[in-house]
C-alpha cells in the first residue's frame, strides 16, 4: 500500500551499521633449518689444496709429462731434430702416405753425410682387407734403389677376417731377399683381447707360412701389456713404441724401439717416426729374409 505523498519509487538510504574491524592475525613464518655446522677455514683451504694437487698430478701425467722430456736439454747426441738414445748404432725410420711423396735420394744423401746414418726403412703397404697405401709402390722401389734395408707393415684391423687380411698383404707385398721379415702393426683391440689374440695369431701364422719367417709385431708398451700378454706372441720379434722415455717400459724383450714421432729427416716433409735397433749385426741380419 502506498502512503499519501510517498513516491512508490523513492529510495530511502538506510544508515549502515558500523561493523567491527577485523583484527589481522599474524601467522608466524616458518624458519628454515640453519646448519649447526660451519666448516672451519683451515679445513676449507685444506680440501681446496688437495683438489689442486690431484688435478695437477693428473694433468702432468696425461698431458705434460711427454713434453717435459722433449723440452729438457739433450744430454747426449742430437741428430734429425731429436735427442738420440744412448747405446745404439743402428737407426731407422717408418713412413706411410702421411709423409707424402718422399725424395729418397735426398734422404740417402743426408743419411750418408750424418754420423748416425739411417740403416732401415719400414713402410706401410696394407690395412684391413682392401686398403693399399697409395705411396707404397713408389716408396719400396725408390728406398731399395737408395740402398736402404726395407721392411713392409700391415695395419691390422680386428674387425675383419684375419685370413682375408693375410691374403691382401700377401697379394700386395712381394718381399725380396735382404728385406726385413713381414711386420704387423697392432693398435686396436676390437671386441675383446681374447678375440684379438686368437685372430692375430691366425694372421701371423699365415704370413709366417708364406714368407718362411716369423713376422715382427709392432705395438705400444701399454697395448702389449694389456692386450697381447699371451705367451704365444713371445717367440716373435717385438717392435715397441714408447715415446719420451730413457728406455721403453716393457717386460717383453724387444728388438726395435720407436722412440719418437717428431724427427726431421731431409727429403721428408713434416715429422716422421724414428727407431733404433737393439742388438748386433748378426741380430739385425736375423730379421732379414734369406
Amino acid at each position: 500500500m502506498t502512503h499519501w505523498g510517498q513516491s512508490p519509487c523513492a529510495i530511502f538510504d538506510m544508515p549502515k551499521a558500523k561493523g567491527k574491524k577485523k583484527k589481522r592475525v599474524s601467522v608466524p613464518k616458518k624458519k628454515g633449518r640453519k646448519s649447526s655446522y660451519l666448516m672451519p677455514d683451515w679445513l676449507h683451504w685444506l680440501i681446496t689444496g688437495v683438489l689442486i694437487v690431484l688435478v695437477s698430478v693428473v694433468a702432468y701425467y696425461l698431458f705434460l709429462r711427454p713434453y717435459f722430456y722433449r723440452w729438457r736439454p739433450c744430454q747426449g747426441t742430437k741428430e734429425y731434430g731429436v735427442c738420440l738414445p744412448s747405446g745404439f748404432l743402428c737407426y731407422g725410420i717408418d713412413v706411410s702416405h702421411h709423409q707424402g711423396r718422399i725424395n729418397w735420394n735426398q734422404v740417402a744423401a743426408s743419411s750418408q753425410a750424418n754420423g748416425y746414418p739411417i740403416r732401415f726403412v719400414i713402410m706401410k703397404a696394407t690395412e684391413s682387407s682392401t686398403f693399399t697405401d697409395p705411396e707404397y709402390l713408389d716408396n719400396i722401389r725408390k728406398a731399395r734403389a737408395a740402398g736402404f734395408v726395407c721392411g713392409v707393415y700391415h695395419f691390422y684391423d680386428p674387425g675383419v677376417s684375419p685370413d682375408k687380411q693375410a691374403e691382401h698383404y700377401i697379394n700386395t707385398v712381394k718381399l725380396q731377399k735382404g728385406d726385413l721379415v713381414p711386420v704387423v702393426d697392432v693398435e686396436r683391440t676390437g671386441r675383446s683381447s681374447a678375440d684379438l689374440q686368437r685372430d692375430l695369431l691366425a694372421f701371423i701364422k699365415a704370413l709366417e707360412t708364406h714368407y718362411g719367417a716369423k713376422p715382427i709385431i709392432y705395438a705400444s708398451a701399454k697395448f702389449r701389456k694389456r692386450h697381447l700378454s699371451n705367451q704365444a706372441f713371445d717367440s716373435y720379434p717385438f717392435w715397441v713404441a714408447h715415446y719420451y722415455v730413457v728406455r721403453p717400459e716393457t717386460s717383453k724383450p724387444w728388438m726395435i724401439w720407436q722412440f719418437t714421432d717428431h724427427s726431421s729427416v731431409y727429403g721428408i716433409g713434416g715429422y716422421t717416426d724414428f727407431n733404433v735397433f737393439r742388438g748386433t749385426e748378426a741380430d739385425f741380419n736375423s730379421l732379414r729374409l734369406k
